[in-house]
């Protein structure tokens, strides 16, 4: 493995090697395959737990085991200046290689020349095409006025943008699939404001009731999923009382009024709600969500999600599942809508295994264990945001999207 145009890493002897005057310099098991990991990330933030875990697999050592660890590195490393490895702190390390303009300027001018003109056209194909995928937006967004038992409210439908457009009537006979339409009962609410997201896939509705003056209350927020074409039509009556029956048990929200307070260097911004999966006329499932960011430069940081999982009747016992990672938040355009990506490098996951499921938990449990043991990348998207609730696409179950209530800590 290539440190440098002549120092190179053995695995296998435990030892690297300079061809320049062939001289060696011994390592130790934990030094190799603390090295071996981090020149297999470079430029990448390697966790200390990842560090300690493949310098001493199954063995129990202090966190000071990796400090010497590191210390050692970097005294062995020391005639090789463009080899960096950098401390981040209460995070980890990251090993930083120089570029090799040493072997650019072997090259024959006549090559280098000819590479340079390969690359120009390269360049001008990929920005090309990224000009070209950029404009094509995701979705296509439409907005229309509908009704919830007597309420009146605005809704912002996103389609896949592949798809023929839905009309008024199609749309709002996927929300009466989901929430059946009550003739003799008036909704505990006057008007509302929503965001849908429809594919072939799932309906996802997120509701917020008396929305006024752009603004949400973050009171009773509702969110509901199901299987396209195949919605449990709930009573909304019957549904807000489920509802405030199943959130009195909280598992992730974080709300203690002496944290307010506190002052401190970091911001995390707290986002909580609940989702729920109505299929067919099987249990009502709820998902208890909370998403935590906290920004360590301007558009990156740290990264949280934990959803804890659960039925009406208790008959599925609660999944939990967690993300961490680092984030990169970028900036989209979805036509008109300027929207904020968070691509999530994920560094842990876990996921709870229950010993009993319901027929709709079934369904929420395999796409959360298929998205544990394969995808090391996530995509959170934030499509809406005032002063006190945001909206949040979600890689759940075939995408979801959600309102939900938002805080900010000092920490």
């Amino acid at each position: 493995m290539q440190l440098t145009p002549t120092l190179s890493l053995n695995v296998t002897q435990q030892h690297l090697i300079d061809a320049e005057d062939s001289s060696r310099i011994e390592l130790s098991y934990a030094e190799t395959a603390v090295l071996q990991l981090m020149l297999k990330h470079q430029g990448t933030l390697i966790t200390r737990e990842a560090l300690l875990e493949a310098g001493w697999h199954d063995r129990v050592v202090s966190a000071s085991s990796l400090q010497q660890c590191i210390s050692v590195l970097r005294k062995k490393l020391a005639n090789y200046p463009d080899i960096e490895l950098k401390t981040i702190p209460r995070h980890g390390y990251v090993l930083h290689l120089a570029t090799k303009d040493s072997q650019a300027a072997k090259l024959k001018q006549p090559k280098a020349i000819v590479l340079f003109a390969i690359a120009v056209i390269l360049l001008g194909l990929l920005l090309g095409y990224a000009y070209f995928t950029h404009q094509q937006a995701p979705y296509s967004e439409t907005s229309i006025s509908t009704k919830l038992n007597h309420a009146t409210g605005e809704m912002t439908v996103f389609s896949p943008s592949a798809d023929d457009k839905l009309s008024v009537n199609m749309v709002n006979q996927r929300l009466g699939n989901q929430i059946a339409h009550e003739p003799n009962w008036q909704a505990p609410f006057k008007q509302f404001s929503s965001f849908a997201l429809l594919n072939q896939q799932m309906d996802n509705f997120a509701i917020c009731p008396d929305y006024q003056d752009n603004q949400c209350s973050g009171k009773q927020l509702i969110n509901i999923s199901s299987e396209t074409g195949h919605g449990s039509k709930l009573a909304l009556s019957d549904f807000l009382t489920t509802k405030i029956r199943m959130e009195q048990k909280t598992y992730n929200k974080l709300d203690l009024p002496e944290l307010r307070a506190h002052q401190g260097d970091l911001k995390e911004q707290v986002y909580h709600g609940d989702l729920y999966f109505s299929i067919d006329d099987h249990r009502l499932v709820r998902s208890d969500i909370r998403i935590s960011l906290v920004n360590l430069a301007p558009d990156n940081g740290i990264f949280y999600f934990a959803a804890c999982i659960t039925d009406e009747d208790c008959y599925t016992t609660p999944i939990r599942y967690e993300i961490r990672g680092q984030f990169k938040r970028t900036t989209e355009k979805w036509q008109q809508r300027r929207v904020e990506r968070f691509d999530i490098d994920v560094s842990k996951t876990t996921l709870s295994s229950p010993n009993a499921l319901s027929d709709t938990a079934q369904t929420i449990y395999l796409a959360l264990r298929k998205q544990h043991l394969t995808q090391a990348q996530l995509s959170f998207y934030r499509i809406y945001q005032d002063d006190g609730t945001a909206v949040w696409q979600l890689p759940l179950v075939n995408d979801n999207v959600m309102w939900m209530q938002r805080q900010t800590l000092k920490l």
